[in-house]
């Protein structure tokens, strides 16, 4: 191979992104960033349940959450340590905005975005207007149809089966309120 197709090759795949040389560390990194953001988050919050509470911190009801949210931030911070032996900021973050172009024209970007459209209706629209089993078998159907896993009339019977033994557990055998 001459120089000139190497070099060719070389700017192919920095153009695609490290997805297309097979290397995903870029993805190990910023995961890890993601996590950190929202265990620092997870622990602000709860540190404000254990002041309003007034109890002793191991009786109040943000030790739990914040004892999740530092083992997952030591856990992460781990694999952000593994993702920088590999490649370095710079390199990672390089690779992360270089794959952003092709990331947003593939199918997997669409799916995640119509996924995120279902569940913000059913979060913001369907849970504050309609009772829960509704909504719930609203959301339910609506992903078997869209992900096509089964014959309409079967993703009926199966979201009804689900909603109903959610209610009937935990609703009516452990009188657990829903929202």
């Amino acid at each position: 191979m001459a120089d000139n197709d190497v070099t060719e090759e070389t700017e192919k795949r920095d153009a695609l992104g490290a997805a297309a040389s097979g290397s995903m560390e870029h993805l190990d990194f910023i995961t890890s960033i993601v996590l950190m953001l929202v265990c620092a988050g997870v622990a602000f919050t709860a540190y404000g349940y254990y002041v309003k509470s007034g109890k002793a911190f191991y009786a109040s009801p943000g030790f739990m959450p914040i004892i999740i949210s530092g083992s997952l931030f030591l856990l992460a911070v781990s694999l952000m340590r593994q993702s920088l032996k590999k490649a370095s900021v710079m390199e990672h973050f390089r690779r992360i905005f270089g794959a952003i172009p092709g990331g947003v024209k593939g199918d997997r970007f669409k799916n995640t975005m119509v996924a995120l459209l279902i569940f913000g209706i059913y979060i913001f629209l369907l849970m504050r207007f309609l009772p829960f089993w509704l909504a719930s078998l609203i959301l339910v159907f609506t992903c078997f149809i869209y992900l096509k896993a089964a014959k309409p009339i079967i993703s009926a019977v199966i979201s009804i089966l689900s909603v109903g033994g959610i209610v009937l557990l935990f609703q009516i055998i452990f009188h657990v309120p829903m929202p």
